[in-house]
């Protein structure tokens, strides 16, 4: 990968509300000493500024993920310790590096409006890709808070370093949802339209962290986005009659990830920089982070998922200075008492999620959107629509993708210790598929719990923002937790984050406006069922 041409324009882009008056004038360059920079040395900035938020690493897995969604989700195994259901302050990480990323959008927003016209049209494809991968942070955003700063937030460089006048309202979370599907829908438009010169094509190609300057991969990024944004306001009242007409619309025209050779990742293509997941190795290795669900691993047992060598390895343990393996998969019981869970740890009786090919893969990939996800999400929408036909084909053709995700993902795994030495065959993947029988459901309820669990696999640890948003949507899988006795604040899984206190101490009056809503029993605006 070619060495990155970035400037930030603060030594250390620092969300507004997240510091005092005194860490601005600290934090704050003035922009006269800046040298001069450009469109591309900006873009190229902005999308490494979250590249922790993406690419598998310790900073967003072991403070933030760890404890709030995956624990919520039973994405991976976890103890049943005291205050298990209170996000606290593991979101306040997420929160200041969304702040630094939108900063540096301003960034780019800011030195585009300085071109002169011609070299704004010339540059556009900065501004219309950038705006596609903010708006997919975004709505994660907005999924996990609700309401959040946005229209008014990251400007502390345009306001000259006025901490009071770049202080952001919070945006209303179904107007932000509207805005960003408005603009998605523009700029698919647009995509199918853009022509770029010699060398904006050559720059961008160099700049583009994402997908290497392939106009295609960003039209089927976009309309993928459109999809499942569309998909999770469908039930909606206000969007439903939208969400069947556009998600229509961009599966006639064809233009979406559908195969795993488009799928939309931050890759790992080198050792060299610090976009790799040697961090997400420490995250995982700290503790008992990586134990195994017991829905899931139940799952796998039952119906022989040729998935499972490739997600999870046995439990083991070292007695007498040998590795003994347990004789079987088996996941961790959330029903349990935490001493209970402890003793099965400690005996090495728990599969843990494979370290050959996920915790310790240096080239594990920063998932965005992928094959296996947007055929589940047509397959709920030709089930819901009444096609149970088309439902069935896209739920199969999902099952197969992810089953081929899962598998390449440990091509270029370099510790192949825990590795499966055979691939699965395409008759044991047909075996596994006529077992769940999505024929056999013969109502949209019922072919949508297939649709969920099978979601709820294909997510597991990798994509915990995208499961923990499906299944407060969908009440699905129905999942069983232990109640948190000790806890006077939550005693079941939250249905959002609460936002960091730096928000009530230094951006006191926008949040007061919110504040009757910060809890962890308010609802997004479409979790409704």
């Amino acid at each position: 990968m070619k060495k990155l041409l970035y400037i930030s324009l603060t030594t250390a882009a620092v969300f507004l509300s997240s510091c005092s008056k005194d860490d601005f004038a600290d934090a704050y360059t003035n922009p006269s000493t800046v040298e001069t920079t450009t469109v591309p040395k900006q873009y190229a900035g902005f999308m490494k500024s979250n590249f922790e938020d993406v690419i598998p690493s310790y900073w967003n897995y072991f403070p933030v993920l760890r404890s709030t969604s995956l624990t919520y989700t039973q994405g991976h195994g976890f103890t049943n310790t005291s205050g298990r259901y209170v996000s606290g302050a593991a979101t306040v990480y997420r929160w200041d590096r969304f702040y630094n990323f939108l900063t540096q959008y301003r960034e780019i927003e800011k030195v585009m409006a300085s071109l002169p016209t011609a070299a704004q049209t010339e540059n556009r494809i900065y501004m219309i890709t950038s705006t596609i991968y903010l708006y997919d942070h975004t709505q994660k955003m907005i999924d996990n808070f609700g309401d959040i700063p946005f229209s008014q937030a990251g400007k502390i460089s345009s306001t000259g370093g006025n901490y009071d006048a770049a202080l952001a309202k919070y945006d209303n979370q179904t107007e932000l949802y509207t805005m960003i599907l408005d603009q998605l829908k523009a700029f698919s438009a647009e995509l199918n339209s853009i022509v770029l010169s010699p060398s904006v094509e050559l720059e961008f190609k160099n700049q583009d962290l994402i997908n290497k300057g392939s106009l295609m991969s960003w039209k089927n990024y976009c309309n993928s986005l459109r999809l499942k944004i569309l998909n999770r306001v469908s039930a909606v009242p206000a969007f439903t009659a939208r969400a069947n007409t556009e998600m229509a619309e961009i599966i006639a025209s064809g233009i979406i990830v559908d195969e795993n050779a488009e799928n939309i990742a931050f890759r790992v293509y080198t050792q060299d920089t610090d976009l790799d997941t040697s961090g997400f190795h420490s995250a995982m290795e700290e503790g008992n982070n990586s134990l195994a669900p017991k829905p899931m691993i139940d799952h796998m047992n039952t119906n022989n998922d040729p998935r499972r060598p490739w997600l999870f390895q046995k439990g083991s343990r070292v007695l007498g200075g040998v590795l003994v393996v347990a004789p079987t998969y088996e996941g961790l019981d959330p029903s349990l008492t935490s001493g209970a869970q402890d003793q099965l740890i400690n005996d090495g009786k728990i599969a843990i999620y494979n370290s050959s090919v996920i915790s310790n893969n240096d080239w594990l990939p920063g998932t965005l959107i992928n094959a296996a996800e947007v055929n589940l999400i047509l397959a709920e929408y030709y089930s819901r629509t009444g096609n149970a036909g088309s439902a069935k084909t896209y739920f199969e053709k999902a099952i197969r993708q992810s089953v081929e995700y899962y598998v390449r993902l440990g091509d270029k795994a370099d510790d192949t210790t825990w590795k499966p030495t055979i691939e699965p065959t395409t008759a044991e993947i047909d075996a596994y598929i006529a077992t769940i029988n999505f024929a056999g459901a013969t109502t949209p309820a019922d072919q949508l719990k297939l649709i969920a669990f099978q979601k709820y696999i294909h997510y597991n640890m990798m994509q915990a923002d995208e499961s923990w948003a499906e299944q407060r949507r969908l009440k699905l899988p129905a999942l069983t937790f232990r109640e948190d006795e000790t806890s006077s604040v939550r005693k079941t899984p939250p249905t959002r984050w609460t936002y960091p206190i730096s928000e009530s101490v230094y951006n006191t009056v926008n949040y007061n406006a919110v504040k009757a809503n910060d809890n962890l029993s308010t609802k997004i605006f479409w979790d409704i069922k």
